[in-house]
C-alpha cells in the first residue's frame, strides 16, 4: 500500500474517532442533566410550610361533590422532564394516597377545597 493511502486512512480514522467520542460525550452529558433535573423520576412533592407536610392527613373536596377522606399528598405529575413522556392531558395531576396505600390521581384544577384537622397526630396512622 502506498504511503499516501495509509496517511489518508489514518486521517479518516482519527476524524471518525473524534466524531464518535464527541457523540458519546454529549450522550453522557444529557443523560446526567436529565437525571439531575428530574430528581430520579420521583413525582414532585407538595409542601406548604406549616400546613401540608409529608405525613399530613387531609380531606380533599373535588368538583362534582366527590370527597377523598384521610389522604396524604404524595406529589404531582410533571411532563417537563425529558424522561417522562406523559400526554398533555395527564400533566398536572395530583397524586393522593389513602390509609390502605391506594393512590389516586386527581386533576389539580378540579380540587375545590382541602380540609386539615388541626387536632390530628401526623405520627399516628390507623
Amino acid at each position: 500500500m502506498p504511503p499516501t493511502a495509509i496517511e489518508m486512512f489514518s486521517t479518516f480514522g482519527v476524524a471518525t474517532l473524534c466524531i464518535a467520542v464527541g457523540i458519546m460525550t454529549l450522550a453522557v452529558f444529557f443523560t446526567l442533566l436529565a437525571r439531575v433535573s428530574n430528581g430520579g423520576g420521583k413525582p414532585d412533592t407538595i409542601a406548604v410550610r406549616g400546613i401540608l407536610k409529608k405525613d399530613t392527613w387531609a380531606t380533599v373536596h373535588v368538583a362534582g361533590a366527590e370527597t377523598f377522606d384521610r389522604v396524604k399528598f404524595i406529589g404531582f405529575t410533571n411532563a417537563n422532564s425529558m424522561k417522562t413522556q406523559l400526554p398533555y392531558e395527564l400533566n398536572g395531576l395530583v397524586i393522593l394516597e389513602d390509609e390502605s396505600k391506594r393512590q389516586f390521581m386527581v386533576r389539580a384544577k378540579s380540587i375545590r377545597m382541602i380540609v386539615i384537622d388541626p387536632n390530628q397526630n401526623s405520627a399516628t396512622t390507623t
